[in-house]
């Protein structure tokens, strides 16, 4: 598998691909990808995250813009199952690699284009990033507070064009192995958080309903489905939509009154703030132990430092420490009883600049 995405979605899809076996060769431009240098570096000056989200892989540098670069990125592509590339729409035409090349070279190839608001409509070649996807489809109308819109985090529009990628190529491959033909997969980054708002677009139809932040239950208008600052300065999350759920929440804290209250119009504002109230008079420690193993859809608002102590999460054998030391968050799932698998650490050695013999010994 060949990728040639920078930033998030496309190295975090094919991320996840290398764990279900594939052997993923990310080819970057000369400088790198710009992601290695984003965020916490370590002492040789490459980013923890780019080190967590390229595991796995093996990092060429290639120059596309010279007829060498090129050329060795022939051999590679003719011998590559998938293609995954993050380009605005026709830049990879103008570096040479148009659809009647990539199909020269390898008619079974799978190329999958991840952009932010795919490969047609007016937006195509506009530049843009997480909270920008976000905004152009509705997602910021319906998320944060009753008063301000907050983009998600981790970046939903990424994650959201990622998650499609990765189902959509493993589609494409097990078709290739029924029909033996390829594909091209066009994702909008744009298009996948609006693909997350089927029931919030749903509403559309029904011009009584108010969509406002805020008034819907999952946006900070309803008591029984919000968070709450502790007197310890945590927090609590309560999900309790369900009556049966609000029901023994209100008993348990002693507010039986409490139980009619939870279809009051929304945003309940005055029901929010009583219960805000009542959880600012303890601390998270004492609601956690009051409410931890009650059905009242309860728990508490855990720090990334208090993850790895947690039993849950330590058995389920997502989070784990590599064998350099540094926390990583496996596949999400586990594949016939067996625990998702170890990732191996990005080392200096996984970012040599690829020379022609190496790239000649790959494709032979």
């Amino acid at each position: 598998m060949l990728d040639l995405s920078q930033f998030i979605p496309g190295p975090y899809c094919s991320m996840l691909l290398s764990d279900l076996g594939a052997d993923v060769v990310k080819v970057e431009p000369p400088r790198g990808d710009p992601q290695s240098i984003d965020g916490p570096l370590d002492g040789d000056g490459v980013s923890l995250w780019y080190r967590i989200i390229n595991r796995n892989k093996r990092i060429v540098r290639l120059n596309l813009k010279e007829d060498e670069g090129r050329e060795i990125f022939s051999r590679l592509l003719a011998v590559a199952d998938v293609l995954i590339e993050s380009y605005r729409p026709g830049v990879l035409a103008r570096l040479g690699f148009d659809s009647e090349r990539l199909a020269q070279l390898n008619p079974t190839l799978i190329h999958c284009a991840l952009s932010g608001w795919g490969q047609t409509g007016p937006n195509r070649l506009r530049v843009g990033h997480d909270n920008n996807y976000q905004a152009s489809v509705g997602v910021l109308d319906i998320s944060g507070t009753m008063t301000q819109p907050v983009a998600g985090n981790p970046p939903i529009a990424d994650y959201a064009g990622a998650m499609n990628a990765y189902a959509l190529v493993s589609a494409a491959l097990f078709r290739r192995e029924r029909t033996g033909q390829g594909a091209y997969i066009d994702i909008g980054m744009a298009d996948a958080a609006l693909a997350l708002m089927g029931p919030e677009v749903a509403a559309l139809a029904r011009p009584e309903f108010d969509r406002r932040r805020g008034r819907g239950p999952y946006a900070g208008g309803w008591a029984c489905y919000n968070q709450y600052r502790c007197a310890c300065g945590r927090y609590i999350t309560l999900g309790a939509l369900e009556p049966r759920f609000w029901e023994n929440f209100c008993n348990i804290i002693g507010q039986p009154d409490w139980i009619e209250r939870q279809d009051e119009p929304r945003p309940q504002s005055g029901l929010i703030a009583d219960v805000a109230k009542l959880i600012a008079t303890r601390s998270r420690a004492d609601w956690t132990a009051m409410l931890d193993q009650t059905d009242t859809c309860f728990h508490a608002a855990l720090e990334l430092t208090e993850l790895e102590a947690n039993e849950q999460i330590a058995a389920r054998a997502v989070l784990t420490r590599g064998h350099d030391g540094t926390p990583d968050a496996l596949l999400p799932a586990w594949l016939d009883g067996t625990p998702p698998p170890a990732r191996r650490p990005f080392t200096n050695a996984d970012a040599a600049i690829v020379a022609d013999g190496w790239a000649r010994h790959m494709t032979q």
